[in-house]
């Protein structure tokens, strides 16, 4: 074990950097800058993305795990073997480790036909993520769907010599370590490693046969909202409510009726009608003349509402997560990349975004289309001074009394306050990253656990402390802090509406109202007209990868006929023999049903693929979309092997006597 724990902490030391450092590590490395230190190990052999095999420590296992989610029991280092591992050491908390869950999907997708298998070990930062019962919710709710390892205890991270969150280490087939780094991981680099590690075992017979057994993955509920985001007070005295977990977002009138849900309910960045746009997983919303501005957290886009023209459009981001910190220019707002924009708020005619991937606050401007740095210099800290120059941590909520903007720093456990006039911040409660709890009193003594949600009425701030279940009472000009509801399910925003406190209780799925002047428990409210989204229609294999357009092949008319597919492959490159290969037709207009799909090996299709298609009646052309997914290696001793996914679209035009149709596939180096 302590030849595991010392060849994972020298990989770590020569390949990547800490998000999320523990106290005492070296100052953490950008996301960009982990991406470039972690591509090409040091220790990696001359050829292969993977330490050589005599340098490979055996893993120490999983002992120590107090409990397994998404499995029906614990696994060991035996029962993996056989099988490529890729262990991904997080915290719920961590902004950076839900940056890597939707890359690690898309892994678990490409590879789902491999005896490969992620593994999560979640080991807390903060008390209440020890809790099995609430991390069954956080999976459920980010559709987490691997095994699970419950670190509660940090026995399992101390025995790997895991320094800061995330870290992956790739396992071989025989439990060995073959490369680790932290940081936010990069899918192709991810990609080309897992399938160097399958080559490589196929090659000298070592890989399991069948799938893991006892997958049991962690369902959420199916009710009128699923883990409610953050709430919205209307200028016609209704509420906005972000319905995170079903991706859409929720209007009502003063009374609770629903008056409009805007969004299809499946993931997605589709703008347009309300009925057919699209989120994923979306927070703060804030009002502007009658238009509503949403933090679409999921697709790093901030998007606008239309109600008069009921039309959803995209106003910020490129919708692929920003490597680099806002700076003081403004810049076109749809072509600038942002990091998971939580909450936004407006105030004259500004909108400040909360951007929690960041750690910092943005500003975009509705008329010019523009965005920039409002405060934050990118680091993950809590420092006060200048606002470009103070530091945030992971901040998550806004809310304004006019003179100042109160920022909620999740990762420090504080409310921050910066004043208009001056642009200075300071601290109202809370001390430092690792400084958390459930206490009131006075600044110096009150303290949070990882809060999420705040609004501003009545003289106060309201917090909802949300790993601590419970909403507070924070005076802003001298911190005093009390608790006034208990209880809750991790609540996740709230809204001053006249006298009362309305308020997200995220983890039972509902919305509660309390009197902010009074003392009591909480009552729920009923959303009259509200039902759960419709199943979205099952779809075999979407369309992946960049597009290749194959060109225009002529075919017979009226009778149906062969495309035959010939691979173009460099010089050096060919397709792994063992690995499979799949071709899913989605899209065939002009033909009477998409073409069968391939399922199949490489071996199997040296020579191409013959298609088999048939004209709809009086089609004079027809195209074909589809899914490529295939596996390449270079020819000399398949050392490097690449997973390939290409989007593929043929024209067919189909004329009498034509004779049989071929087209080819060009296809990168294995490299």
């Amino acid at each position: 074990m302590r030849r595991y724990a010392l060849a994972l902490a020298f990989l770590l030391a020569a390949g990547c950097g800490s998000k999320h450092a523990i106290p005492g590590d070296a100052p953490p490395l950008s996301s960009a800058e982990s991406k470039t230190a972690s591509k090409g190990d040091a220790n990696a052999k001359e050829g292969s993305p993977l330490l050589a095999p005599d340098e490979r420590p055996d893993i120490p296992g999983f002992n120590g795990a107090t409990a397994w989610l998404n499995v029906d029991h614990p696994l060991s280092a035996d029962e993996l073997r056989g099988r490529v591992v890729l262990v991904d050491f997080w915290t719920s908390c961590c902004i950076n480790c839900m940056h890597a869950l939707p890359t690690l999907a898309a892994i678990e997708h490409r590879f789902r036909d491999e005896p490969f298998v992620v593994i999560g070990v979640h080991s807390p930062k903060f008390d209440e993520e020890r809790d099995p019962a609430r991390l069954r919710d956080v999976l459920a709710d980010l559709a987490v769907e691997h095994p699970v390892a419950v670190d509660a205890q940090m026995l399992i991270w101390n025995t790997w010599g895991v320094r800061g969150w995330p870290t992956l280490a790739l396992v071989d087939a025989e439990g060995r370590v073959a490369w680790a780094a932290s940081g936010e991981p990069d899918a192709e680099e991810l990609s080309t490693l897992i399938a160097s590690a399958l080559s490589e075992a196929r090659a000298s017979n070592k890989l399991a046969k069948g799938p893991l057994r006892g997958l049991r993955p962690e369902r959420g509920p199916a009710g009128p909202l699923r883990y409610p985001g953050k709430v919205t007070a209307l200028a016609d005295g209704g509420l906005a409510i972000a319905d995170t977990g079903h991706h859409r977002i929720v209007l009502t009138d003063k009374a609770g009726t629903v008056t409009a849900v805007i969004g299809s309910g499946v993931a997605g960045s589709n703008d347009g009608a309300y009925a057919s746009a699209s989120f994923r997983r979306p927070e703060g919303m804030t009002e502007v003349e009658g238009d509503l501005y949403v933090a679409d957290t999921g697709n790093h886009l901030l998007r606008k509402i239309d109600k008069k023209t009921r039309e959803v459009s995209t106003v910020a981001g490129t919708g692929s997560i920003g490597l680099e910190s806002l700076r003081n220019d403004e810049r076109p707002a749809r072509s600038t990349a942002l990091r998971s924009p939580w909450d936004v708020l407006h105030h004259r005619g500004s909108v400040y975004v909360a951007l929690a991937g960041s750690h910092q606050i943005g500003v975009f401007d509705p008329k010019r289309g523009t965005i920039r740095r409002y405060a934050g210099s990118g680091r993950e800290a809590r420092i006060d001074g200048a606002a470009t120059d103070a530091a945030f941590a992971q901040p998550s909520a806004l809310a304004t009394d006019g003179r100042a903007l109160y920022v909620l720093d999740s990762e420090t456990s504080s409310v921050r306050a910066i004043d208009f006039n001056t642009a200075s911040v300071r601290t109202v409660i809370g001390e430092d990253l690792f400084v958390f709890g459930d206490a009131d009193g006075d600044a110096s003594k009150a303290r949070l656990q990882h809060p999420i949600g705040m609004a501003y009425g009545a003289g106060a701030i309201w917090v909802a402390d949300s790993y601590n279940g419970k909403i507070k009472r924070v005076d802003p000009a001298t911190g005093t802090t009390r608790t006034v509801l208990s209880g809750l399910g991790e609540p996740a925003g709230m809204a001053v509406v006249g006298g009362d406190l309305i308020i997200a209780d995220t983890n039972h799925h509902r919305l509660v109202r309390r009197p902010a002047a009074a003392s009591g428990d909480a009552s729920p409210i009923a959303l009259a007209g509200l039902a759960p989204p419709a199943p979205p229609p099952r779809v075999d294999e979407a369309p992946q990868g960049p597009v290749v357009a194959l060109g225009r092949v002529r075919a017979p008319a009226h009778a149906p006929s062969t495309v035959h597919l010939d691979w173009k492959l460099p010089p050096g490159t060919g397709l792994n023999d063992e690995a499979p290969l799949r071709i899913v037709w989605t899209e065939a207009p002009g033909l009477t049903r998409p073409p069968e799909p391939v399922r199949t090996t490489g071996a199997k299709v040296k020579g191409g693929i013959d298609v088999a298609i048939q004209p709809s009646e009086g089609a004079s052309s027809a195209s074909l979309t589809g899914s490529l997914d295939a596996v390449l290696c270079d020819d000399v001793d398949h050392r490097v092997c690449v997973p390939v996914q290409r989007t593929l679209k043929l024209e067919i035009a189909f004329e009498g006597g034509a004779p049989p149709a071929r087209a080819a596939v060009p296809l990168p180096p294995a490299r």
